[in-house]
């Protein structure tokens, strides 16, 4: 990869996380970032369907260098004091996107 096409992308990523654009300050795992959570997933589209997360209900994109190290599908992960089930989570070009579930307490 070019490194014009990696300071094209890493431009977009600081701008779609900028808190004066679409980013919000969150508390993951106890540390504050930039970060988007985008919790009409589903309804957007048939996209949760389709790649099999029926059962996300939240997605969190950030950095990936701003995150704890990758979890696998079924660990928990807190966001701002509350429990999520981990259902997915990718990193594309040093974007993560991590699909949730809310977890259920008994």
């Amino acid at each position: 990869m070019s490194n014009a096409f990696k300071d094209m992308l890493a431009a977009d990523r600081a701008i779609f996380l900028n808190v004066d654009e679409f980013g919000e300050q969150h508390t993951v795992e106890g540390k504050t970032i930039e970060a988007v959570l985008d919790d009409d997933i589903q309804n957007d589209s048939k996209y949760g369907e389709d790649i099999g997360l029926a059962a996300a209900d939240l997605a969190l994109y950030a950095r990936d260098e701003d995150l704890p190290p990758r979890r696998p599908a079924g660990e928990a992960l807190n966001i701002n004091g509350k429990e999520y089930t981990i259902v997915s989570w990718r990193t594309d070009y040093g974007m993560a996107v991590v699909y949730l579930s809310h977890q259920i307490s008994g």
